[in-house]
């Protein structure tokens, strides 16, 4: 139980008090479905739906009190109520009191940028845990507590903040030393705040590009969003573990020096490259279908590397988990021996191997530029021939149906086409302005492109045609737990569908 004025006595922007007192409280809850007797309702405005209009149903459920933004509400409510510009950080700011600051007990690792977040993330929490501390992720693909992992369902790569409270409450009472937090421009940005009250320690930067335009409306408060993590490690903490703050970027991001300059004065600066001189650098770098190798100059040594992942970007991804790794006190040969039997993280160029004389990844790649990152990879490294499966969610960006299906028709020998998540639009329509791109680049309809909208029968079509020495790309779905259609959602796990293709043909 908590006293209502006492867990909101630091939010933000404070304009009007009801005046009915105070209050016992013991949760929070920003969706009126979820409320139980005693909890606080936050509600805001958002993207679909306002939450004002969900107040009496939140206040019949049992909260007690509410915190919202609207001020014609100010004189209404007959429960003890606040109203703030911005209701979202109020939501972090309570939701971290109520669960008495777990990040204050813990040293917490923010990753952000636009491209490698969740590999970086889970690379990072294997090497904090070769060393004797135990780490706790929250991440895209999966959420973990200690030793156990389990999927994040949620399709949000940081989850609200009580979530993230909650999370954080758990690696407590599991004698967590770290927390790896994905770090997503939305959380970060000051609209939201999802990550408030998580005293970062280390905040990391993987690269930045161009995403998400529509919520940042331009680049430069894209950017600006992300570097709230690096500034965010200027709040104070007085526990003794806290007072070391650490940034690391990635020294060929044009935008690096911008970030390092977020972050306060006393921070430790620390890089890590390819491209250009860096802290930690990889340079020789091979690349082939059975992994990646490189020469690893670092401050903690020299060494020959040899990994299990595929995809040149991973050699950024292993470097910035080494950088975060070692600067934590885990020794740099337990790290790479932990990191060097990584062979893919769920989702992220996973390679399913069953013995098959072919190779088979997965991957959530799903935009046209993502396309053309990841088949401009794997291309060189491909001895065979390159067959790609994948399609194109309904109700989201179909403008770029058609370029997904030029960039894969350039570089793909064997095209298939099928349903990522179609919700209510037609499956067909989707799959046919795909497949226009494709016929444009020379495709042809029974030869090399195949239009299979069931997307099991489309990897098992697509693996039944793989030849030794080809490689297979299933696109779009990754970690993710369901494939959305019309009257709901229905379970997928699509490396587990490729494992059962592939038992199907002898392989296991």
């Amino acid at each position: 139980m908590a006293d209502f004025l006492d867990v909101t006595a630091h939010i933000p922007e404070l304009r009007y008090r009801t005046p009915h007192g105070t209050t016992e409280v013991t949760g929070i809850a920003y969706d009126s479905r979820q409320v139980v007797t005693g909890d606080i309702f936050v509600a805001y405005r958002g993207f679909h739906a306002d939450g004002h209009t969900h107040i009496a149903a939140a206040l019949a459920r049992g909260a007690v009190a509410v915190i919202y933004e609207d001020a014609s509400y100010d004189t209404t409510l007959l429960v003890p109520a606040m109203r703030v510009d911005n209701a979202r950080p109020a939501l972090g700011a309570v939701a971290a009191a109520l669960a008495g600051y777990p990040a204050r007990a813990m040293r917490i690792i923010g990753i952000t940028g636009t491209d490698g977040k969740t590999t970086t993330t889970y690379l990072t929490a294997l090497a904090l845990d070769c060393a004797g501390s135990r780490s706790g992720l929250v991440g895209t693909a999966d959420f973990k507590v200690g030793p156990r992992i389990w999927a994040n369902s949620t399709r949000q790569s940081t989850p609200e903040a009580p979530e993230i409270q909650q999370i954080l409450c758990d690696m407590v009472a599991a004698d967590c030393t770290h927390a790896v937090l994905e770090s997503t421009s939305h959380a970060l940005s000051r609209r939201w705040q999802r990550l408030a009250e998580c005293a970062f320690d280390v905040a990391v930067l993987t690269n930045v590009t161009s995403e998400h335009l529509d919520f940042h409306g331009d680049v430069v408060q894209y950017r600006r969003d992300k570097m709230e993590l690096f500034a965010m490690l200027g709040e104070s903490q007085a526990e003794s573990h806290k007072q070391r703050k650490v940034a690391i970027v990635n020294s060929d991001d044009p935008y690096h020096r911008e970030f390092l300059a977020a972050a306060p004065l006393r921070a430790e600066r620390l890089t890590y490259g390819v491209l250009n001189h860096a802290d930690v650098r990889a340079t020789d770098i091979r690349s082939s279908a059975a992994g990646l190798s490189f020469t690893l100059s670092s401050h903690w040594g020299h060494r020959q590397v040899q990994l299990g992942l595929t995809g040149d970007f991973n050699v950024w991804n292993t470097l910035a988990a080494l950088t975060i790794a070692c600067s934590e006190g885990v020794p740099l040969d337990d790290a790479l021996a932990v990191l060097s039997q990584v062979n893919g993280v769920r989702g992220r160029m996973q390679r399913i191997d069953a013995g098959q004389p072919f190779t088979v990844l997965v991957d959530y790649a799903h935009t046209p530029a993502a396309f053309g990152k990841v088949m401009g990879l794997i291309r060189p490294i491909t001895e065979g021939k390159l067959i790609v499966v994948f399609g194109s969610a309904g109700e989201r960006d179909r403008e770029k149906r058609p370029a997904q299906g030029a960039i894969a028709a350039q570089y793909c020998d064997v095209v298939y086409v099928t349903d990522e998540d179609p919700r209510g639009e037609d499956r067909l329509t989707i799959i046919e302005q795909i497949a226009v791109g494709a016929r444009h680049y020379g495709k042809k309809d029974g030869v090399d492109l195949f239009c299979i909208p069931d997307r099991s029968l489309a990897i098992a079509a697509a693996l039944h045609a793989a030849q030794p020495n080809d490689m297979v790309l299933l696109l779009g779905k990754g970690h993710e737990g369901s494939i959305i259609q019309a009257h709901g959602s229905i379970p997928w796990d699509e490396a587990a569908e490729a494992v059962k293709v592939l038992a199907s043909l002898g392989h296991s």
